[in-house]
């Protein structure tokens, strides 16, 4: 596997995009096309949240098909708790976007990220879908990583090449993503294309992995958005020997695509909001794979232990204070913490109190906490950022 310097969601063949201003946002592109020149294998992982934006349930029907060739994507609205008016307003986005693109409207996605319970102004994204598809170019992606931002600090983009049967296969992806971040998945964008020949069985498992170990595995405010999507086209031009759900070849790919978005994942909490941090959650021997999980987000998603990364205060009680607040089996005297690899509490006593120990190694960017339950032969690792008052002030600010 070979991540591709400069690589973004063209480098895979056959693959064009497009960004621009519709005037959602004042004087910033808000307005995206990704589009392959054939019919692709298409799979999508969504969000969990029950109150879901019209995007999303458009998508999750038209995912039924197993296949698509354009995703339309707009910034600065959520199109979300818009009721009947938010729904139809996104299946017109689609119809006249298939009618340029002389498609069947099932064969285009839509996705939208920005304020929630605010209707789309329909007319400005439809007046411009026209020079949307007249300018799809296969140089144009880092215009579309700026236009599907919205508090993210820097676009997040990256491409990997890998050997299948012979023949060479690209996977790209860009995000999105800086707060409103709590698995499963958040307030996050991601699009992958690939110019891989494989399955649909086989895409929308490799995509259930691949998820599950990456945008899964990250929070930053214990939030959950309405309109998480990651979206994958798989088009077949690298014309590789067919993969299916299993098997080397298989595996070859699900490793690469793992890889690449456990990246983007990273690049999130990297830039979440007002973030200065990345804390890696780490739980290990724990009775089953749901207390893992359980145990590493109550941590991961606990404000007291956030604030004390923040301000490097190795007021190491709020670890084990927030992990006794998760419904999970163990026995105190048999768990151990460790802050940046130093233990802090073990047989219920502390074993390192010493702050002029741990001060220094809270001031590097990565703090890991591992947390081992002895309980059992489960893990699960979280990572998230710490908790700031510039997370507050872009907060009280959003609208």
């Amino acid at each position: 596997m070979k991540p591709l310097k400069q690589g973004n969601i063209t480098s895979p063949l056959g693959f064009k995009t497009n960004a621009l201003c519709c005037g959602i946002k004042r004087k910033k592109q808000d307005l995206a096309l990704i589009y392959s020149i054939t019919q692709a294998r298409a799979a999508g992982v969504f969000t969990t949240n029950r109150i879901k934006a019209a995007p999303v349930k458009i998508d999750i029907k038209s995912l039924k098909q197993n296949k698509a060739q354009a995703i339309i994507v707009n910034s600065g609205n959520a199109n979300c708790c818009t009721g009947k008016t938010g729904y139809a307003d996104a299946q017109k986005i689609v119809r006249v976007l298939a009618k340029d693109l002389d498609l069947k409207p099932n064969d285009v996605l839509i996705a939208s990220t920005g304020v929630i319970g605010k209707y789309l102004p329909l007319n400005k994204i439809l007046n411009n879908i026209p020079g949307l598809v007249k300018g799809l170019g296969f140089n144009k992606a880092d215009k579309t990583a700026l236009a599907i931002m919205t508090t993210d600090t820097y676009p997040k983009q990256l491409a990997v090449e890998i050997k299948l049967n012979g023949k060479k296969v690209t996977i790209a992806a860009v995000a999105k993503g800086a707060g409103m971040i709590c698995p499963n998945m958040a307030t996050m964008l991601c699009f992958i294309t690939t110019d891989v020949h494989i399955s649909s069985a086989g895409l929308k498992a490799a995509l259930a992995e691949a998820v599950d170990d990456s945008f899964n595995c990250i929070s930053v405010d214990g939030q959950m958005s309405t309109n998480d999507t990651v979206i994958i086209l798989a088009n077949g031009l690298a014309l590789n020997k067919q993969i299916k759900n299993k098997g080397k070849e298989y595996r070859v790919f699900t490793k690469a695509l793992k890889f690449l978005c456990l990246q983007l994942a990273k690049m999130i909490i990297e830039d979440a909001e007002g973030a200065t941090k990345m804390i890696q959650v780490s739980i290990t021997r724990a009775r089953s794979k749901k207390e893992a999980k359980q145990a590493a987000g109550a941590i991961a998603n606990s404000a007291l232990v956030k604030t004390m990364i923040a301000g490097e205060n190795p007021n190491w009680g709020r670890i084990p204070a927030s992990l006794g607040q998760a419904d999970i089996s163990f026995k105190e005297e048999k768990i151990k913490i460790s802050l940046q690899k130093k233990v802090v509490y073990q047989n219920a006593k502390p074993v390192l109190p010493d702050k002029d120990v741990l001060i220094p190694l809270l001031k590097k960017k990565q703090v890991n906490i591992d947390v081992d339950l002895n309980n059992g032969d489960y893990s699960h690792t979280v990572w998230t950022a710490d908790l700031t008052a510039e997370y507050v002030r872009i907060n009280t600010e959003y609208s």
